[in-house]
């Protein structure tokens, strides 16, 4: 067992460096601008693929026949709507008159009532 401040055989191996093959300079940037080139390469391919998936599909032109008769249907169908709110506003201003005749009755028979039940 050594004593003292001397390294042992085992110690000065494993202390160095072990080199396989020496360090080419030329790889390590031909590496970078191969992944820099893929990582570009591939963003600008999804990108296309993405943009390819969105745009919307091309309309043909119609002709001017088809476009006024589209333009006829609508204002016939606003028509129709501002119909049919009309009515139902009718509608609600005759149910409120029938509700306010029948809290009449209703008070009415009430008082009926109470006459009766006065008489006897």
């Amino acid at each position: 067992m050594p004593t003292g401040f001397r390294r042992t055989a085992s110690q000065r191996l494993s202390g160095t460096a072990l080199v396989v093959a020496p360090r080419r300079a030329g790889r390590g940037a031909l590496g970078g601008a191969a992944l820099a080139l893929a990582l570009v390469s591939g963003a600008a391919g999804g990108w296309l693929w993405r943009e390819s998936r969105i745009a919307p599909d091309p309309v043909p032109p119609a002709s001017s026949t088809e476009v006024r008769s589209q333009l006829d249907r609508i204002e016939q169908g606003r028509l129709a709507l501002r119909l049919s709110e009309a009515r139902g506003r009718e509608l609600e201003r005759q149910i409120d008159a029938l509700n306010q005749q029948l809290a009449e009755s209703q008070e009415q028979l009430a008082f009926f009532r109470k006459a009766r039940e006065g008489k006897r």
